[in-house]
């Protein structure tokens, strides 16, 4: 039995790499004692720890102050395959949320899950190819970042758990760095404190939104000592520059400040902060990137700095925030970071003051409550004045209704009908087998519209034609038999009367047969099939007609289609309220052939009032029932509104549109019943029922 000799471990090797790897590690320290701003340390860190594992790709995660995880660098990313699908994405963002809670070094293999899925949500885990290690970056036991790397799965069980070990250490120097990062941030901060009272005194000392911003932007950048501060305020969706530090007036056509309020409106609806130290972050919205572009290629920002600001009261809003800063630097410092933590302070402390002054803005008629303030005070005080005041307000009100005229209005409803137009109905009981047109189809007099099949009618009709076949058989035979050689005269003579008899019988099965087809249009060779043909020329009004009644039994007074003249004269079919149809007729007592003028408002169109004129013959004079929307009677009076004539206004005339000539349009209208009293045209219907439940119960 032979055996194979175990490979020998190259020792030289394993010394070389556990001296790169010690040496990657110094370096890490090192690199976290430093005061590198996050974009650079993060990247050098990244780099190291992946060549020290070996792994093909990584990323690390800042968490925001509003507790969301942004991506600070990363290195391959693309290659891993973490957004193939809008499911792998979902699965690796609730891996990341459910790392930032546990705060503590997790490893998943290829294609794999945790725990079960909350409800609506999908399950955290790994959708990649690699052994995802996961190792969060801690300050004071809270996570502040994660660092995460992929490896590859063809290693063992026991060198992940290393790698796992390796990372979580590298993430404890990555923690000492974020922690001195913080305190180095709020050494630069407590530097502004003796200065920052009086850039607070004078940024509240006015309501005006441009002395507040001029105010920021100047005084705001000696505190920041910055190259350029600009302050914008968002008016509706977009960002207007109210001040750059420096400059007198900002010259809002300049190129150079379109590109500055499109940059910072796009920053405002983000809703994060957007800092550019000379290397763009292709992790940005596109929107954002593409102004952020397109702003540097007319500036020489090396630092910018666009800050949202969002006052304490703006927290439970969900629209954009309404001022932002815009800090640029030419030549910055080598570490930005103490610019962009004075920014910040110098952002809480005038976010107030620009709020308040855009909230004094936003009040209506301050030209006005600025004289009626002086005249309070002059009155003795705000009780008083608003005695005063709704004391003078109600006696104006009274005379007002006493003594002022106003139309009177009485309301009702309708719908938009064409002049000419009318019902089919069959002639005769029947199914209808086949409608012969489609809604909004023109037709001619006489067109065939719908086919339909009666059984009553075709039993009828066959027995019309047998008895015809009949009787011409029978007369056929007796004109032969009278034509016989032999025939006496006498037989003769009867056969010749009973042929004459069923002659006779004959013409009057035709004549019958006849007047059957032509009152139904009977069609030629079909027995019991007949159309119904269109009695006017026009337009099919109906529009459910297939759907409710084709393959159904009709009677004949059951209607079927409606036709309409739409290219003619139309009006409107109005259903006055039995309540409103006396103050109507008594605006025709003074002169009956005058016509009312009519309000009306289409529902297709409601934006736009018509005018139309309603004639005493026009009125109907019955009450007849009609039911509501909450299905109860309420008996009704039909009149007619003609909509066409010279003397009723061109703006004001129904035009010929096709989406507006829609029949059946409903309309409300309301009829000009003459000049009252103020008071009585606006509350007539509770002078009535005053009238009715209280005067007249006495």
């Amino acid at each position: 039995m032979s055996t194979t000799p175990e490979p020998q471990v190259d020792l030289n090797l394993l010394e070389h790499a556990r001296r790169r790897i010690n040496l990657l590690v110094e370096e890490i320290a090192k690199l976290s004692e430093t005061d590198s701003s996050p974009a650079e340390y993060y990247g050098e860190f990244l780099n190291r720890v992946l060549s020290a594992l070996g792994a093909p790709a990584g990323i690390v995660w800042i968490r925001t102050p509003q507790g969301h995880l942004q991506q600070q660098y990363q290195a391959n990313m693309h290659q891993v395959g973490v957004d193939r699908t809008e499911a792998d994405r979902q699965m690796h963002d609730e891996l990341l949320r459910s790392a930032a809670l546990m705060a503590r070094p997790q490893m998943l293999p290829p294609h794999s899950g945790i725990g079960a899925p909350e409800e609506g949500k999908v399950v955290p885990g790994n959708p990649t190819d690699y052994v995802i290690l996961l190792a969060p970056i801690l300050v004071d036991k809270q996570v502040a970042g994660l660092v995460e790397v992929f490896h590859s799965p063809d290693r063992n069980l026991g060198a992940q758990h290393g790698f796992l070990q390796f990372l979580t250490r590298m993430a404890d120097l990555a923690s000492a760095y974020t922690r001195n990062h913080q305190l180095r941030t709020m050494i630069g901060q407590q530097a502004l404190w003796t200065q920052l009272e009086s850039f607070a005194r004078q940024v509240h000392g006015s309501l005006n939104p441009t002395e507040v911003s001029y105010q920021v932007a100047n005084e705001g950048r000696r505190l920041i000592e910055c190259d350029r501060l600009s302050v914008a305020q968002r008016l509706g969706k977009k960002a207007k520059i109210e001040a750059v530090s420096g400059t007198d007036v900002v010259e809002k056509r300049s190129n150079l400040v379109r590109l500055m309020a499109k940059l910072v409106t796009r920053v405002m609806l983000w809703g994060e902060r957007l800092v550019y130290s000379g290397t763009k972050d292709e992790s940005l919205p596109p929107d954002v990137l593409d102004a952020l572009d397109n702003y540097l290629a007319e500036s020489n920002s090396k630092l910018l700095v666009v800050l949202p600001l969002k006052d304490e009261r703006e927290e439970e809003s969900t629209k954009p925030v309404r001022s932002a800063l815009l800090m640029e630097c030419f030549d910055p410092p080598a570490s930005a970071e103490q610019l962009v933590a004075r920014l910040e302070v110098v952002g809480r402390h005038c976010a107030s003051a620009l709020y308040n002054a855009a909230e004094h803005k936003r009040i209506p008629m301050r030209f006005l409550w600025s004289p009626l303030a002086k005249v309070q005070e002059g009155l003795g005080g705000k009780t008083r004045a608003i005695i005063v005041a709704v004391t003078a307000a109600v006696v104006a009100i009274v005379l007002a209704m006493i003594f002022v005229p106003y139309p009177l209005k009485m309301d009702a409803k309708g719908q938009l009908l064409p002049v000419q137009r009318g019902y089919i109905f069959t002639p005769v009981e029947g199914h209808i087998e086949k409608f012969l047109v489609e809604p909004n189809q023109i037709v001619n007099l006489g067109d065939p519209v719908v086919r339909m099949h009666d059984l009553e009618l075709e039993k009828k009709m066959r027995t019309l034609d047998g008895e015809i076949k009949a009787a011409q058989s029978k007369s056929l035979a007796l004109a032969n038999e009278s034509q016989k050689p032999g025939t006496r005269d006498n037989d003769r003579a009867s056969y010749n009367v009973q042929k004459a008899s069923e002659d006779n019988t004959i013409k009057l099965k035709l004549e019958e047969l006849a007047t059957i087809r032509d009152q139904t249009h009977a069609i030629p060779g079909l027995a019991g099939y007949f159309y119904l043909v269109a009695p006017l020329s026009g337009t099919v009004l109906s529009s459910t007609f297939r759907e409710d009644l084709e393959h159904n039994f009709v009677k004949q007074n059951q209607p079927i289609l409606r036709l309409g003249n739409k290219t003619g004269h139309w009006e409107v079919e109005l259903k006055i309220p039995e309540k409103h149809i006396g103050q109507v007729l008594a605006a025709f007592a003074d002169d009956p052939s005058k016509e009312l003028d009519v309000d009306l408002i289409l529902h297709s169109d409601p934006t736009k009032t018509y005018h139309g004129k309603l004639a005493r013959n026009k009125v109907g004079g019955e009450a007849t029932p009609n039911r509501d929307e909450n299905n109860e009677t309420d008996p009704v009076v039909t009149a007619y509104v003609r909509l066409d004539g010279d003397d009723i206004a061109p703006a004001y005339l129904l035009p010929h549109k096709e989406n507006l000539l829609v029949a059946g349009t409903e309309v409300a209208a309301k009829i000009r019943c003459g000049n009252h009293r103020m008071g009585y045209s606006l509350f007539y219907g509770v002078w009535e029922f005053f009238y009715e439940k209280v005067v007249f119960f006495f």
